[in-house]
């Protein structure tokens, strides 16, 4: 008999994507041939402009790609009591008993767990109390070795389940979580079905206003609503370290949780995948958690994201560069998601070099530099346009440039950490204050002054009338740019000047749990709300 194999669905693409998609691929290599054949070798900054623009160019690419089919795993829900042995392991490490304990009741409340172990790299008093009041097993470590993947690793040691939930400490999983989820290992290759990150303070500077409806746009919601689906066709979907469950035996055999990297989950999703292991990618919520509150941890976040990333692709034996076991898609996909930390490089470049032109007034390229302009700024847009039409209503043409322009400076400080080998692990602070500190306020809106210098430079000279066709590139180039910056610096003092008591402040550990719970009830107008991230309770006008 033949073992089972999941069944997707493929969201059909219409006419206008399957056309826009071969012109761009089409226009994507002449395009590079044309911008190869003129690159200016006579000053500095002539190849450094042609690398900066192929790296544009190849990622726009790998990831228009990546997106071309979406799928959807048929539904597999399993009625409880399961026949398999399911344990949820929560790893905590400093995070305080207000945000523990409702993930610790959730997990406990979920129809067909085993067991729930709350892994403990602090030994606290407090959380094993906890444990106890609730019924959770409770796990401390002596040792913070491998940080939160050895704190994983170390539940593993004490767990024979065939299967493990992991759980951020902050993540409150809905009761459904393992009838959504079980099914999806009847086939035997299985070996993670991941959900969505979604995030119940909808009150954070991550979430922004959407013109014409309640449901906000979430930072991530490119990733979760637009790239995760399309990674179903071709068995690339990542998993994300939290919010999913893993087969014990794949685990094994990959060697556990992967401890050598500051960005554990996807270093393990590639070593699952490399060793045969299949992914699903479900979009329903299925756990609320906490998203970043300041801009002192949005940078910490990212920055830990960039190191890990960039040392597994440049410095790790199990780079998906030379990783055996990996299908070309998956290669793709991986480096895809890996190259692009190097995108704060990128915008930095793209900031020095229209300044360098103007400076010495020789062109980056040979030829009419009123053609390189116009072929450059149309293959940009139509770039551009292309990205947002396949992001499917999750790319944000405003919103989520803005955010991309905002993760310059911390993908530039990972870097040298990246290159040299340092890893940085570490934790979000969860429920923090809005405000930032002073040094990191003002390293933004030193960039944002740079990059307004910049463009008043490049007015300067076109209203003086010298190098105007130079000009008038950079101008346009760099206002785009400046005006991204200022929209996110814009956006963000105003969050921090905004007095707001978060509805769950007060709650109770059981009635947090409880209104959580009621996001996942269908109400009279249909079923709940798919859209990763901005499915929790509204901002601050919440009812009691």
């Amino acid at each position: 008999m033949q073992p089972y194999r999941i069944d997707h669905i493929t969201d059909r693409n219409p006419p206008r994507l399957r056309v826009l998609y071969a012109v761009f691929m089409t226009l994507a290599p002449i395009f590079v041939v044309w911008r190869t054949a003129v690159v200016n070798w006579t000053v500095w900054y002539g190849p450094v402009a042609w690398a900066a623009e192929m790296f544009a160019v190849v990622t726009t690419a790998m990831f228009v790609v990546s997106l071309r089919t979406r799928t959807r795993p048929v539904p597999l829900t399993v009625t409880t009591p399961v026949s398999s042995t399911v344990d949820i392991l929560v790893p905590t490490v400093n995070e305080p008993l207000p945000v523990l304990e409702p993930t610790v009741l959730g997990a406990l409340r979920v129809r067909g767990v085993r067991d729930v172990i709350v892994l403990d790299d602090g030994d606290r008093a407090e959380i094993r109390a906890m444990a106890a009041r609730l019924g959770a097993r409770y796990l401390p470590r002596t040792t913070s070795e491998g940080a939160k993947a050895g704190n994983l690793n170390h539940g593993l040691s004490v767990t024979d389940a065939e299967f493990v939930v992991t759980l951020d400490a902050d993540h409150i999983p809905l009761p459904e979580f393992i009838e959504k989820t079980l099914g999806y290992f009847a086939d035997p290759d299985v070996a993670v079905v991941q959900s969505p990150q979604s995030f119940y303070n909808t009150e954070s500077f991550t979430f922004r206003p959407r013109r014409g409806t309640e449901a906000a746009w979430h930072e991530q919601e490119m990733f979760y609503g637009g790239v995760q689906p399309t990674k179903n066709s071709t068995n690339s979907a990542i998993y994300t370290g939290t919010s999913a469950m893993l087969r014990r035996s794949a685990l094994d055999a990959a060697g556990g949780f992967a401890e050598d990297t500051s960005t554990e989950d996807i270093h393990t999703s590639l070593r699952l995948h490399a060793r045969g292991g299949k992914s699903v990618y479900l979009e329903e919520p299925l756990a609320y958690g906490l998203e970043v509150d300041n801009l002192r941890q949005y940078y910490g976040t990212r920055r830990r994201w960039a190191i890990g990333s960039l040392h597994l692709l440049l410095r790790h034996p199990d780079s998906p560069l030379r990783a055996r076991g990996l299908t070309f898609h998956q290669r793709l996909n991986y480096t895809s998601a890996m190259i692009a930390h190097f995108q704060g490089l990128n915008r930095l470049l793209y900031l020095l070099i229209p300044v360098a032109a103007l400076t010495t007034g020789v062109a980056q390229v040979t030829g009419p530099y009123a053609v390189y302009g116009f072929a450059f700024l149309a293959f940009t847009v139509f770039s551009i346009h292309t990205v947002v039409s396949f992001g499917r209503g999750h790319y944000h043409m405003l919103h989520s440039e803005a955010f991309a322009v905002a993760d310059t400076l911390p993908m530039l400080a990972a870097l040298p950490a990246a290159l040299f080998g340092e890893r940085q692990f570490g934790v979000t602070q969860k429920r923090a204050r809005r405000t930032t500190d002073a040094p990191l306020k003002w390293a933004y809106r030193v960039f944002a002054l740079a990059e307004v210098g910049a463009l008043g430079f490049a007015v300067t000279r076109l209203i003086q009338g010298e190098h105007v066709v130079i000009a008038a590139w950079a101008a346009a180039s760099l206002a785009l740019s400046a005006g991204y910056t200022l929209f996110f610096l814009a956006g963000t003092e105003r969050y921090e000047r905004r007095p707001v008591t978060p509805w769950y402040t007060d709650l109770a550990p059981a009635d947090l749990y409880e209104r959580i719970v009621a996001l996942s009830a269908p109400s009279p107008a249909g079923p709940p709300a798919a859209d990763p991230s901005v499915a929790g309770p509204g901002r601050e006008k919440i009812p009691a």
